[in-house]
């Protein structure tokens, strides 16, 4: 049987072992695989802590289903019976606006609007900021394909409030990123896409929405899931997706705390050097660790792929969760959360309120709350002690919030320089590392560096990539750095 080792027990690790044993399951198991991980546990930054009635989660809390890849595997491994929407009777979503909740107005896709009243009457923004944004009916296409500016773009299409309102917290949120260096092309292509095929924004996402109102959605449960949901979850934190792969894997090969410390290029494959000296044979290797940590393992083999894997910069971010009696707790929690546009000078960026968003990740006489801290506009808050962390988010959630509560408990989830940031270029970048990494056969990379940090996107270029490999171990195929 051919070999392959992959590096890495993240979720583009394990979307690839787990795609390796699919052809077992399928009578077709002619490769070796082992999966190595160092440090004590699986999943990379998804992480479920689940104590005394409690689902805390260390990393993220969910999944989008209109990239299907995610939920499509949860599928494959027997999850679809916990798969879980977020809570139909709290969807509102809010922005922290001079010193007020400002709720998003319905009818917002992704950060365009798609009704008119809603809109029109939303204070979210000034009367001019939303003729500024109506000017985009009008606005014509930007006719370069170069790779720009989320900021850039924004302002072109929408104007300046809708960044800072909107934007900025909302897309750039999710990747702890600062708009002004913010790749459009490797983050929301979907926006460019729009405005080549229709121009306008508002006329391609209203198209779109046209589009699915044609599928006559379900009734939406009072709890579980729907597919016509756009967040989900799984009753017992997405830690049960690491924990399922595994045990839907039994002809691979997992070991945690197992140290690499040298790739070693041979004449008929490779070696993982661990470090207690032991080496693995190996016909390809998959690496699905973070960009910098990769960079490393290449220096003495790939000199130049780890040089542009080193431009990859990466940013600290934080989490707190905070557990309060809900007896004594006086805000209603009538949303799913708020967050806070970087303008408005807070030390914070985000709150979940994780009991509004989802049933049965607390006992019932609790509530869970949820900030955020870092990224790439307010590094240095994430990189406080764990103790000044706490005292950070506790002072900002009750003087926004308006409470005075001590948490019964709370617990600080830190990531220095664990957030990777893909600036403007990104795409070429990327480009650059999969061609220098051609002259060395059977050396693959996956992970969120790649293409996408979301669970998602990591289990796709896991997927695709450990088929490129398939592909040369079998020898059908010339070979490929990427999926």
């Amino acid at each position: 049987m051919k070999k392959l080792v992959i590096i890495g027990g993240g979720i583009a690790g394990l979307a690839a072992a787990y795609r390796v044993q699919e052809e077992f399951n399928n009578g077709q198991g002619d490769i070796d695989c082992t999966v190595l991980e160092g440090s004590d546990r699986w999943g990379g930054k998804i992480c479920t802590i689940r104590e005394n009635g409690f689902i805390l989660e260390r990393g993220p809390d969910s999944f989008i289903t209109q990239k299907p890849w995610a939920l499509e595997l949860c599928k494959k491994i027997g999850l679809e019976g916990e798969l879980m929407s977020t809570r139909p009777e709290t969807p509102k979503t809010y922005v922290y606006l001079n010193k007020k909740m400002v709720t998003l107005p319905d009818g917002l896709t992704l950060m365009v609007p798609t009704k008119f009243l809603p809109f029109a009457l939303s204070p979210l923004f000034s009367i001019p900021g939303k003729m500024r944004m109506a000017m985009d009916l009008v606005l014509p296409k930007k006719f370069s394909n170069r790779d720009e500016s989320l900021a850039s773009f924004v302002r072109r299409r929408l104007g300046e409030e809708a960044l800072q309102r909107m934007a900025q917290p909302l897309m750039c949120g999710i990747y702890s990123s600062d708009p002004e260096t913010m790749s459009l092309h490797s983050t929301f292509p979907m926006f460019s896409q729009t405005e080549k095929k229709y121009r306008s924004l508002i006329l391609g996402m209203l198209a779109a929405k046209r589009q699915r109102m044609k599928a006559a959605p379900a009734p939406q449960p009072k709890k579980g899931y729907t597919p016509f949901t756009f967040f989900v979850s799984l009753k017992n934190g997405l830690g049960s997706m690491i924990e399922r792969i595994i045990e839907e894997s039994p002809d691979i090969t997992f070991r945690k705390q197992t140290r690499v410390k040298a790739l070693l290029q041979k004449d008929d494959g490779w070696q993982v050097e661990l470090d207690t000296g032991e080496r693995l044979e190996a016909d390809a290797v998959l690496v699905t660790t973070p960009a910098n940590v990769t960079a490393k393992l290449f220096e003495p083999v790939a000199p130049r792929a780890a040089e542009l894997l080193h431009r990859i910069p990466f940013v600290s971010t934080a989490a707190v969760t905070l557990a309060f009696k809900k007896e004594t707790f006086k805000h209603p929690l009538n949303g799913f959360g708020f967050v806070v546009p970087y303008s408005e000078g807070r030390k914070i960026s985000a709150c979940t309120w994780v009991t509004s968003k989802f049933y049965g990740r607390a006992p019932e006489d609790y509530v869970l709350l949820r900030s955020y801290v870092g990224g790439a506009l307010n590094e240095p808050y994430a990189e406080q002690s764990e103790e000044d962390i706490y005292k950070t988010v506790l002072g900002e959630l009750q003087d926004i919030m308006g409470f005075d509560n001590e948490p019964e408990f709370y617990k600080v989830f830190q990531y220095k320089k664990g957030n990777v940031q893909y600036h403007v270029g990104h795409g070429q970048l990327i480009e650059s590392v999969y061609n220098e990494l051609k002259p060395f056969p059977g050396l693959y990379v996956a992970g969120s560096a790649y293409h996408g940090v979301g669970i998602p996107d990591c289990v796709l270029n896991g997927t695709r990539t450990v088929e490129s490999a398939f592909r040369i171990l079998r020898g059908t195929a010339a070979e490929t750095s990427a999926g």
